[in-house]
């Protein structure tokens, strides 16, 4: 008996829950229903309700049959399984089949409306959990197992869209998406993707909802957007140069559709050049850059400009108190391209004009000030076959400044009109020729030849008549002219690789030729006194400053696991100058771990090399500063910057970014001369003290958008001091001009309805560092120029 029991005891305690019999009769009930029926016959069944098909509705009748035979009848045409767990049954999802065979989908992303592709679009699949992003062409390329498979696709400003399909080949697609009328963030850190991200220490700006956010005289503006984004310190409203990082006002890298702009502001730094009417993205890069940038130090600029619509003819025109802007494109042929054109003038001339004439008409004078700017941008595409795509871009921006005085006096019964007219002009000139070729499904290729010139040109005529009723006594007349520029030609090759899910491969060269004239000096001089002439012509031509440069570089986006991406790479850069040639290896090194969903870590390593330096008497970035090239005396820049950070989603409305940096600077130089007139190719190295720079600080971003209510919050804590020689501050520290310590800035919008919304902004800043004067000296000179007889301390501050 007693073994009888122990054996029926085991028996039982072995017999698996798939054994036991049951009884049920579903007529109609979804799945989950008919599941917890079962449940009520005594079967012990785990699920998770979120992973059952809702649609699914079942009708059976079983009498005394095992779970195991009825389970599967239940979850047929599902991807639904089961496990048995000790004395439970779990209910899981299928594992997608390991194959073998592996398939790549490739193609383009491009906007529905206009047929534009989409920079920086996420390419995501759900059942895999992989994705990847489109490069600066649109274009991705993803390689995955085949069976079925589901993408998501999302980008900024765009409504996402999900496309289902079965991997049995290679194929090539074109996804379509449209934009969001009411795109729900307004600027982004990384990408705006929350399973991907495609760079470290970026924003991209959405700049749909910038134009909704408070501009100076309604324009406008990615600079002025960008002042407002924690790392980014400027003088009084953008005028007076930008620091970022605590980096100088020539470290960072303009770029107009990959072409490089040496002077990207108008009106001294308050207005940028790039026209909002003609920018497709804009993303701004600060301090920790990928492989794939160089050149500067302290930021990269990528500003790429729009294609043109594909499918009609569309144009826009928009005025407010500070400027006019158009903007026309359309398609060319059917399908095989478009084109697009804008322009923008500023209208501050219209004001002043008539103004400065009223002023100066009360003062025995007359004469106007002048000044206004203008944007043009022009750009054609066309397909060569569905592989070949070229394309053709045009910028000229140019800022016009006229002083017209004159003023007349009588002395008893002579006549003194002195004429003084100043006419100052300066801007860019930019095109590009670029060529994308799909070379197969994995790699794409483009090739870009590019111009940039910068040009500064000054013109002064000063002009003293005296006059009597019979003749004239004297006239002396003095025209002073002056020019500089920079030119620029290169030509750059770059490759987009997708080997395998949990790669990315980007690589490529560039060469550059750089030619900088500082500058070409012309005086005429005429005198008349009574009968007697004297004619005056000279002219300086200083000889350009010419060097090459060569860049290469490689870089592997990665996955690591399930948790950790990184983007590991390597740029070479060399320069040959005078007969000198420089060389740096500059190591890129990303990560980025998600602790949870809600949270990710990022930390950084990477060196920059610079090869130019900014002539600078004022330091904050006038239109008459030289740019010049890196010599034996003053060494390329070079800079290493660290920085760690976290991203924390408290909710899907709302997100908190908290970074720290550290940043060392070697080879700056600081220009000790009064003036650029004098300067040429070799003796600025004479008026120039070269030293070193650090910088650390902290980053806070609070980003919010619910409902009707969105806007963020920054804050930036910055330090940044500079050492020189014994000819600058006794060889001592001092902080950077920019060096404000405490940056706090609030962006506010609110969306009453489809046609009205009220936007706020408010700025906290820190003074700049600045150096006191401590004593006023009088200084009395002997007329014949010798040396002073006196000097003496009249006051002291």
């Amino acid at each position: 008996m007693l073994l009888l029991s122990a054996f029926a005891t085991f028996s039982a305690i072995g017999q698996s829950p798939l054994d036991a019999r049951i009884s049920l009769d579903i007529k109609d009930l979804p799945i989950k229903d008919a599941l917890y029926a079962m449940i009520d016959s005594g079967v012990r069944l785990t699920f998770n309700n979120n992973i059952l098909p809702n649609e699914k509705r079942l009708t059976f009748r079983v009498e005394n049959l095992p779970v195991g035979k009825v389970l599967p009848l239940m979850l047929a045409e599902t991807d639904l399984t089961y496990e048995v767990v000790g004395s439970q049954i779990v209910i899981i999802k299928k594992p997608i089949p390991v194959s073998k065979k592996m398939f790549t989908l490739s193609g383009f992303i491009t906007d529905a409306d206009t047929g534009e592709r989409i920079i920086n679009a996420a390419v995501f699949d759900v059942k895999r959990k992989v994705g990847t992003y489109t490069n600066e062409f649109g274009y991705f390329s993803i390689t995955l197992a085949e069976g079925p498979t589901q993408l998501q696709v999302s980008s900024l400003g765009y409504e996402n869209d999900t496309l289902g399909l079965t991997l049995i080949s290679n194929q090539r697609l074109e996804i379509r998406l449209r934009p969001q009328v009411l795109a729900e963030v307004v600027v982004n850190y990384f990408n705006d993707s929350s399973y991907l991200e495609s760079e470290f220490n970026t924003f991209e700006i959405n700049l749909d909802q910038a134009g909704r956010m408070p501009s100076l005289g309604g324009e406008t503006d990615v600079l002025r957007l960008a002042y407002t984004l924690p790392g980014i310190q400027t003088g009084a409203d953008g005028f007076g140069g930008m620091s970022v990082r605590g980096g100088d006002i020539d470290q960072n890298l303009f770029l107009l559709d990959g072409v490089p702009v040496y002077n990207a502001t108008h009106g001294l730094g308050i207005y940028s050049i790039y026209n909002t009417a003609a920018v497709r993205s804009a993303k701004i890069l600060k301090g920790d850059f990928p492989a794939q940038y160089g050149g500067r130090i302290s930021s990269i600029w990528d500003i790429q400009t729009k294609e043109g619509n594909l499918n009609k003819l569309q144009g826009e025109m928009e005025m407010g108190p500070s400027s006019l802007q158009t903007a026309i494109e359309g398609p060319l042929g059917k399908q095989k391209g478009s084109w697009f054109l804008s322009g923008r003038r500023a209208l501050f001339d219209f004001f002043s004009v008539p103004i400065t004439k009223k002023i100066r008409e009360t003062d025995n004078s007359a004469g106007f000030l002048k000044y206004f700017f203008y944007d043009l941008n022009a750009k054609i595409n066309y397909k060569i076959t569905p592989d070949d795509r070229v394309y053709l871009s045009f910028y000229r921006g140019k800022d016009n400044f006229v002083d017209n005085y004159d003023q007349y006096r009588w002395f008893q019964d002579t006549l003194s009109v002195v004429s003084n007219e100043e006419v100052v002009n300066w801007g860019n000139n930019v095109a590009a020729f670029r060529w994308n070729h799909v070379i197969s499904e994995k790699i794409f290729a483009n090739v870009t030849a590019t111009y940039s010139q910068y040009f500064y040109n000054s013109e002064e005529l000063i002009d003293l008549d005296l006059l009597t009723n019979e003749e004239r006594i004297l006239r002396d007349a003095l025209f002073l002219k002056y020019k500089s520029s920079v030119k620029d030609l290169g030509l750059k090759t770059d490759f987009d690789y997708t080997t395998f899910r949990n790669h990315r491969f980007r690589f490529g060269t560039s060469f550059t030729k750089h030619r900088f004239q500082p500058g070409v000096i012309s005086f005429e001089e005429l005198t008349v006194f009574n009968t007697e002439t004297r004619d005056t012509i000279g002219a300086y031509l200083k000889n350009p400053l010419e060097s090459t440069e060569f860049d290469a570089y490689v870089q592997d986006e990665l996955k690591i696991g399930s948790s950790i991406t990184a983007n590991i790479g390597l740029r070479a850069s060399a320069l040959l100058v005078n007969g000198s040639d420089f060389f740096s290896a500059q190591p890129r090194l990303l990560f980025r771990f998600w602790e949870e969903q809600r949270m990710s870590f990022s930390l950084a390593a990477t060196k920059n090399t610079q090869f130019l330096h900014l002539l600078s008497p004022t330091n904050i970035g006038l239109p008459k500063d030289l740019w010049v090239s890196a010599t034996q005396k003053a060494k390329p820049q070079q800079s290493w910057h660290y920085s760690v950070g976290t991203t924390y989603q408290f909710h899907r409305w709302l997100s908190l970014d908290v970074l720290g940096y550290y940043k060392t600077l070697r080879n700056i130089i600081y220009f000790q001369g009064g003036g650029l007139e004098n300067i040429n190719s070799t003796n600025w190295q004479d008026q120039i003290g070269v030293g070193k720079g650090w910088a650390y600080g902290a980053e806070l971003l609070l980003k919010m958008q619910r409902g009707k209510i969105g806007g963020w919050g920054g804050y930036t804590y910055a330090h940044s001091d500079r050492q020189f020689g014994e000819e600058v501050n006794n060889g001592k520290k001092y902080p950077l001009r920019l060096d404000r310590r405490h940056n706090f800035n609030l962006q506010f919008l609110y969306k009453f309805n489809p046609k009205w919304d009220f936007s706020a902004a408010f700025v906290f800043a820190s003074g700049s560092a600045y150096t006191l004067a401590t004593q006023q000296f009088d200084i009395v000179q002997q007329a014949n120029g010798s040396a002073p007889t006196e000097i003496k301390i009249i006051k002291n501050l």
